[in-house]
């Protein structure tokens, strides 16, 4: 290869983008085309993505057999490939290339996290282009249908695409495959009947072929390998030789009425041996029923999942029984419980398929991963969940929330268990703030079981919790039992409860906590109700708004500063909100709403003295807006239209009164923990997974996913949410604002906004003396 020196005065065309196959460059690199010189060779300009400076700038000379050729679209998306061996393995696969080209926005693919690795997962493509962000060339922008871990460009997609429902991530060529659309039996049908040059008997022998070649790998088992010698069902017997009676008699007319009977096998599947030998033998269906454990051939592959209906859908014929199927792994032609426009039951998207039950064989294994054979109602997973006597730390987590995430993780939910679930996982995980209920000495005034419930909640739920991440359903169950025997809440164990409800069982009537409020009207409370007037002009009200206008209100303060506050949302029931969205503040200001705490002068800012309730919005916003020096309240007040008002002195303490002249005003806060919400009457929750302004959030479900059907039972998850601070920042606001249609938001900022129904709020400085 020999250097040719660059003149930039001359204007070139591009004829042609390489990838050098060949060391006389590097293997690998990237090479645009300048000019085709004699003897088969190029002037060329080498793009090399490690940055070395030696290859810039300058035009080398090159032969075309050591390079490959590729269009401009592929060397952009192999720009953005790391590892030179494999640029060279794409670029010489010219089949995968031109579908990789012909893929654009909305199509569906697979994605390879790891290229060398056969697992793959399912995806829409949201975007295609360059990512300066992450580095040079194109990406490709997905939108994960199965995948719930968060990945390290997650945070970044959301300025590039929307993604509503599941995770999204930036991914290079090198971990994309094409996907291919599967034909059903009743599409391949369609096709025989429109061939051309074909008539008479060759023609119904013709369409008898292709639809015995397009049936599903079990059904041509059953109709070409079946030994009536080695089988006893004969019922399978006989509706498998009416079947055949059905392929061998139909008439050329009558192919409509054959892709009828044969329209429920969905998926088109591979006859391999290795496959069809598993299901040779036909097994009595009637011990198949809702809840039973099944495998099912699928495009050659054997998919696992659980029966959730039986039935006959319309337009099937009369007696074929279809069984509608919840797959443990999804399939690219599934649906979300829906069949022909019915919904026949609910599951995520992409997991249920409809099929003929005989296509249903049972299937038990006793592997974690797979199913359980499930025998009882009170069945859990074998998820040890042990018991830990002494003190465990809340967990504190900065940085990556990754490696605690996951299914499996939280609490398991039980019988309606979410509302006391999502309170316990928000109250515990990842605070101390409420850890005086696991420790308090027992006295006079407590009921005979309360070091055994105190036991419970510390040894059994909270302890594991914060050790292992998990706490099995059982063990909450233990506590509920207990709830609903000593407290005056009934269906504690059953029935859908409030976590309110939950807080006065628990930590009022059996622990017997101290109320974590003391109110200037001499009454003490657990948390916080918000009585509001709807205001027709708030669009985004936020919680600091609400608050204090709930206060100002109700005529009320607080007599200190709480350790903890738990705030309920103006919403009535599960279904009435006042407020369509409503943004929790991450930083709340107290200040104002404290009895006899030093305030700032609305208009100078030094102490206050006096405070008029009349002029409440008229001098700033809030709380804040009422209190005034003397000099300032005077100023104010000389106007007409205050002239009627009657200001309040406020009590100053004697030592800030003192000081005053030396330091400024104090404002107090409390930091946002933890945001339960509901939705269809499921709580879930969004918590801060440590202390401090940089801890990461994560939301909680702790019925995200479920194994089998009555006998089953709950999995619970934790994702994390990096946006979650955006969406309560002064921008998140800004963009809410303009906001016309909810459904534009993303799923977790949807669910935090439109759905919360308690925040909880705390005090490092306070929990340090409590």
């Amino acid at each position: 290869m020999v250097d040719r020196g660059s003149d930039g005065g001359k204007e070139r065309r591009l004829l042609q983008y390489y990838v050098a196959k060949k060391d006389t460059l590097r293997l690998g690199m990237l090479v645009e085309a300048l000019e085709d010189l004699k003897d088969s060779a190029l002037k060329i300009r080498v793009t090399d993505t490690a940055g070395s400076k030696s290859w810039c700038g300058t035009e080398w000379r090159c032969h075309k057999y050591d390079l490959i050729t590729v269009s401009h679209k592929i060397w952009q998306y192999l720009l953005a490939v790391q590892s030179p061996q494999e640029r060279v393995q794409l670029a010489s696969n010219e089949t995968l290339c031109e579908q990789i080209r012909s893929i654009s926005m909305k199509d569906k693919v697979w994605y390879r996290c790891d290229p060398n690795k056969h697992s793959k997962e399912l995806a829409f493509v949201r975007y295609i282009g360059p990512v300066p962000e992450i580095g040079p060339g194109y990406y490709f922008g997905l939108e994960l249908l199965e995948s719930q871990e968060a990945s390290k460009t997650c945070a970044l997609t959301k300025e590039y695409f929307i993604c509503t429902h599941w995770n999204a991530i930036f991914a290079t060529v090198n971990n994309i495959c094409p996907y291919k659309e599967t034909d059903t039996v009743s599409s391949n049908i369609e096709k025989t009947l429109f061939s051309k040059g074909t008539t008479g008997t060759d023609h119904t022998n013709d369409i008898k072929k292709s639809v015995l070649d397009s049936t599903p790998a079990i059904l041509l088992e059953q109709f070409t390998a079946f030994d009536d010698n080695k089988n006893n069902n004969r019922e399978s017997v006989n509706m498998l030789k009416e079947r055949q009676k059905i392929a061998k008699s139909t008439p050329e007319n009558d192919v409509n009425n054959l892709a009828k009977n044969l329209d429920h096998a969905l998926f088109k599947s591979g006859n391999e041996k290795n496959e069809i030998k598993k299901f040779s033998k036909i097994e009595d269906k009637e011990d198949l029923m809702v809840g039973s454990n099944v495998k099912v051939l699928l495009d050659s592959d054997v998919h696992y999942g659980v029966i959730r209906w039986i039935g006959t859908p319309p337009g099937i014929s009369p007696g074929k029984l279809m069984a509608a199927v919840e797959l443990d792994d999804g399939h690219p032609l599934g649906t979300d419980g829906t069949y022909k426009d019915t919904r026949y039951f609910h599951c995520r998207p992409y997991k249920a398929v409809f099929t003929d039950i005989e296509h249903c064989s049972h299937y038990e294994n006793t592997k974690l991963d797979e199913r359980l054979a499930l025998t009882n109602n009170d069945n859990f997973g074998n998820m040890e969940s042990s018991v830990i006597a002494g003190i465990v730390r809340p967990i504190s987590v900065k940085g990556d929330l990754e490696s605690i995430c996951g299914k499996y993780r939280g609490i398991q939910g039980h019988h309606n268990s979410c509302y006391l679930d999502a309170t316990l996982f928000s109250m515990f995980t990842f605070t101390s703030v409420f850890d005086n209920l696991l420790f308090r000495p027992p006295n006079e005034k407590d009921c005979p079981q309360y070091e055994e419930v105190q036991r419970v909640l510390r040894e059994e739920i909270v302890n594991p919790l914060r050790k292992n991440m998990f706490v099995r359903a059982d063990r909450v169950m233990k506590l509920r039992t207990l709830l609903e025997k000593l407290s005056s809440v009934s269906g504690l164990t059953s029935e859908e409860k409030d976590p309110e409800e939950f807080l006065t069982s628990l930590v009022a009537q059996i622990l017997n906590a101290e109320p974590f409020l003391k109110l200037s009207s001499g009454q003490d409370a657990y948390h916080y109700q918000l009585f509001v007037e709807k205001d027709d002009h708030l669009n985004l009200p936020t919680v600091q708004q609400l608050l204090e206008q709930s206060f100002l209100t109700s005529n009320i303060r607080l007599k200190e500063v709480p350790s903890c506050l738990i705030i309920q949302m103006p919403r009535f029931g599960k279904s009435f909100k006042m407020y369509q969205k409503i943004q929790p503040t991450l930083l709340l200001d107290v200040t104002d709403i404290i009895e006899d705490s030093p305030r700032q002068c609305t208009v100078c800012g030094k102490l206050a003295e006096f405070e008029c309730k009349e002029c409440y919005g008229q001098c700033g916003v809030g709380l804040e807006s009422i209190a005034f020096c003397l000099q300032c309240l005077e100023k104010v007040h000389c106007h007409e239209r205050r002239t009627n008002h009657e200001p309040k002195k406020l009590v100053v303490p004697m030592e800030f009164a003192i000081l005053q002249e030396h330091c400024p005003v104090p404002r107090l806060y409390l930091e946002l923990s933890a945001v339960v919400c509901i939705e269809t009457s499921h709580y879930v929750s969004f918590v801060k997974c440590g202390p401090g302004s940089e801890a990461p959030w994560c939301f909680f479900d702790s019925m995200a996913d479920r194994k089998g059907e009555q006998n089953g039972y709950n999995i619970p998850e934790m994702v994390p949410c990096p946006d979650f601070p955006y969406w309560l920042s002064e921008e998140g606001g800004n963009y809410l604002t303009k906001l016309t249609d909810d459904r534009h938001l993303p799923e977790h900022a949807k669910r935090l906004l439109c759905d919360a129904y308690m925040c909880m709020y705390q005090s490092p400085d306070v929990m340090m003396y409590k």
